[in-house]
């Protein structure tokens, strides 16, 4: 019982987060001029982006297993250019 409310405590966070994230981006992008699809492109692909980030440099900075920040590359960051 405590992982699922574990997973939708998680769950609900994400949702939170980014509800947020695009509120504020709409707000960036109309205080700079640049538009909602620039801050799109930049924020919200900058942002799902860095859990693939820290995955790779922490699996060869911390724990010397360059496989899995290869394999990350190859797998989720390809699959978020896909998407």
């Amino acid at each position: 019982m405590a992982v699922w409310l574990q997973f939708i405590a998680c769950a609900g966070i994400i949702l939170l987060s980014g509800t947020y994230l695009s509120k504020y981006g709409d707000i960036i992008a109309e205080k700079t001029g640049l538009g909602r699809t620039w801050i799109g492109v930049i924020l919200m692909a900058s942002v799902t982006s860095l859990p693939e980030l820290v995955t790779g440099i922490s699996s060869v900075a911390l724990f010397d297993l360059p496989d899995i920040a290869v394999g990350n590359i190859l797998g989720a960051c390809m699959l978020n250019l896909l998407m």
